[in-house]
């Protein structure tokens, strides 16, 4: 897909049989205080992330979504079964997360920096308890385990696609004396166990699009004085109706730009491709 390829960056499929698939989870209002979650505005990036997506050739029925209360641990985990299950061979899977993000201790050995990334399910506390040591936060692990999984459903054609409009720096929070939120915790998920040594950081076999550097902080789009919205949901939606003549690697220079002029300060959107031998990339 990179290296000059002009396709779509939702690759609409060479494959007149394949369908479009996604899910997208947006959570804004975590449970109560001693959950330790400051509000956001994930469920606001639903619409924007469903729009962009059936102006970009998905039907509006292939489209799940998980909002707020229903995007727990289990639900998110059952809805990537509900995925893998229907996919089939050359699909588009496109799966968007919006809402808080948060490191924590990596336990395995396959981060350099001592910390897997993790997506913030709606059950999941912001620190550990003597009851609770992480079971609801989304590692990057997992989404591994499940990604590796629907490729092997999508085959070697298929295209897969993940959005994370989150933020995993250890030292983000809501900064009050800007007037927008950040979605993030204010301190890494530290668990005690037994830490292997660094091996190797495993390869991606499909897109991963991110709102920002590890280090940085997901800064949100204010759309009113009551309303804002994710920076990366809202540059790809303004995107939408480009996205068919995008460049593949000239995506994080435009989404780079797209987001600081809406959020008025310096944040790096990450986009990660897979490796340039495998001939999934259609080059």
């Amino acid at each position: 897909m990179k290296r000059g390829l002009i396709i779509s960056f939702l690759l609409l499929s060479l494959y007149v049989n394949a369908e479009r698939r996604a899910l997208i989870i947006g959570i804004g209002a975590y449970p109560d205080v001693d959950y330790g979650w400051p509000v956001i505005h994930g469920d606001s990036d639903i619409v924007f992330a469903k729009t962009m997506l059936v102006a970009n050739g998905f039907k509006a029925g292939n489209i799940d979504t998980l909002r707020n209360e229903q995007a727990t641990s289990h639900a998110i985990g059952e809805a990537f079964k509900k995925l893998i299950a229907s996919a089939q061979t050359n699909d588009v899977v496109y799966i968007h997360f919006s809402g808080h993000g948060q490191q924590i201790t990596d336990l395995d050995g396959d981060e350099e920096d001592g910390y897997d990334e993790a997506w913030v399910a709606y059950d999941a506390l912001q620190e550990p308890t003597p009851k609770y040591h992480g079971e609801h936060h989304i590692t990057d692990d997992q989404l591994n385990a499940w990604l590796k999984q629907l490729r092997q459903k999508v085959g070697i054609n298929g295209i897969i696609i993940v959005v994370s409009d989150a933020c995993h720096s250890g030292t983000s929070t809501r900064d009050i004396t800007e007037p927008t939120e950040i979605r993030g915790a204010h301190s890494k998920f530290e668990l005690n166990g037994i830490k292997h040594p660094y091996k190797e950081q495993r390869t991606i076999e499909w897109i991963s699009i991110s709102a920002c550097a590890d280090n940085e902080c997901n800064r949100q789009h204010r759309l009113s004085d009551s309303k804002q919205c994710g920076s990366l949901t809202y540059a790809l939606y303004l995107l939408r109706d480009n996205l068919s003549t995008i460049v593949a690697d000239q995506l994080s220079a435009l989404l780079n730009k797209t987001i600081n002029e809406l959020v008025k300060r310096p944040q790096t959107p990450l986009v990660e491709l897979p490796n340039k031998n495998n001939q999934y990339l259609l080059e």
